[in-house]
């Protein structure tokens, strides 16, 4: 059998099969649209916020309207204990905490330095930094607004003491990040994963159905065609399709939404080539193990939370064990992800990506041998069965 009516063969199999065209085509699609849509909204506010007020004096009161005048802070609830902020928080009528204590006109008056307490649920940083925030700017604004009357209580001319004291200073400077945002913090990262899962599907449900079909005794043109036939027709038509999805991601979605991109065309499609051909590589190992197609799409969405987190780039390396981190080297989806990143986010040139190069082609090599081997396997059990 000719590699031409291989070829032909394979492709009429893919697009004939109505769960791998929305796969590979209508999901890759969906994704870039649907899964940003979340993390449109760059900033958060009017966080509904609970002030338990201590001192009950003039001087809180006037905290609490400066606290309520901040974008960031929606003063929902002034409560005159911790008890009650509290249950109103762990009730979620509530975002964060922020207690004014008692003596706090007191201690002001005598020059004393007061403590005001935030508490905001850390693990949404977003929200933990934007209370913060808030409070900042209203309790330092009104600190500054003491020191300046002091000033002239000594006889400092006004624009002098307004001159000699900031409500606060901070200067930030974001090197890769320059919104602070989660759209360019997560969906870069996110959208390599999503070609690489989608692709895993689609070769996943090829493979499983086949496997089905040659259980059942219909043995279609694999009776006849090479193995290396078989795998290099699949790689030339998942190739093509997920070649043009990445570039479609790179430019127009990225485009589209916003996106940081720092990397040269010809670094992008070089490794671009080299993650595609590891994953394609990877997707027809793992369709040959599959006994049938419909364990393909819940064992690649199952694994996708896992490698979200072990990767490193959403949660911190450090408190991942390492044998965890390692075993996700399994998936192209970790050096990948990382490469692409430093690439395309950070600035990086092709010569610091060499370890990622070369994992992503050990892969490549590895699985394109072991899908080789499980797929001549299986021939060789259809040769027999036929001189049965």
């Amino acid at each position: 059998m000719k590699f031409f009516d291989v070829f032909s063969a394979e492709a009429k199999l893919i697009f004939s099969d109505v769960a791998i065209v929305l796969t590979i085509i209508g999901g890759v699609l969906l994704y870039s649209f649907l899964y940003p849509q979340p993390y449109a909204k760059q900033s958060v506010s009017s966080l509904t916020v609970s002030v338990v007020d201590l001192d009950r004096s003039d001087v809180s009161r006037q905290i609490i309207y400066e606290l309520n005048a901040t974008p960031q802070v929606d003063v929902l609830r002034v409560d005159v204990s911790k008890r009650d902020a509290l249950e109103a928080l762990e009730h979620t009528q509530v975002k964060a905490i922020v207690v004014v204590p008692a003596h706090f006109k007191r201690d002001l008056a005598l020059l004393t330095s007061p403590t005001i307490a935030i508490g905001v649920d850390s693990s949404y940083f977003l929200i933990y930094g934007a209370v913060l925030e808030g409070a900042m700017k209203s309790v330092l604004t009104y600190s500054a607004k003491i020191k300046v009357a002091n000033l002239l209580k000594s006889q400092v001319p006004l624009t002098k003491a307004k001159a000699s004291f900031s409500a606060y200073t901070l200067k930030t400077i974001n090197l890769f990040n320059k919104d602070n945002s989660y759209t360019q913090y997560v969906v870069p990262a996110v959208f390599i994963l999503i070609l690489q899962q989608t692709l895993l599907i689609g070769l996943g449900i090829l493979g499983g159905g086949v496997n089905e079909r040659l259980k059942n005794k219909n043995y279609l043109h694999y009776n006849d065609a090479k193995t290396r036939d078989v795998i290099l027709s699949r790689y030339l038509i998942f190739g093509f399709i997920f070649f043009v999805h990445m570039l479609f991601y790179f430019g127009f979605s990225y485009e589209l939404f916003g996106i940081t991109h720092l990397a040269q065309i010809s670094e992008l499609l070089t490794f671009g080539l080299v993650f595609v051909l590891a994953v394609m590589a990877f997707g027809t190992f793992l369709g040959s193990l599959l006994g049938s197609r419909e364990i393909a799409t819940p064992l690649v969405l199952f694994s996708s939370l896992p490698l979200v987190f072990s990767i490193g780039f959403i949660w911190p390396l450090e408190a991942i064990p390492s044998f965890i981190h390692y075993l996700s080297y399994i998936s192209p989806s970790t050096p990948a992800i990382m490469g692409f990143l430093k690439l395309n986010q950070m600035g990086a040139d092709m010569d610091m990506l060499r370890d990622e190069l070369l994992i992503l082609s050990v892969q490549a090599g590895i699985y394109t041998i072991l899908g080789y081997y499980f797929i001549n396997k299986k021939r060789k059990k259809i040769c027999q069965n036929l001189k049965m």
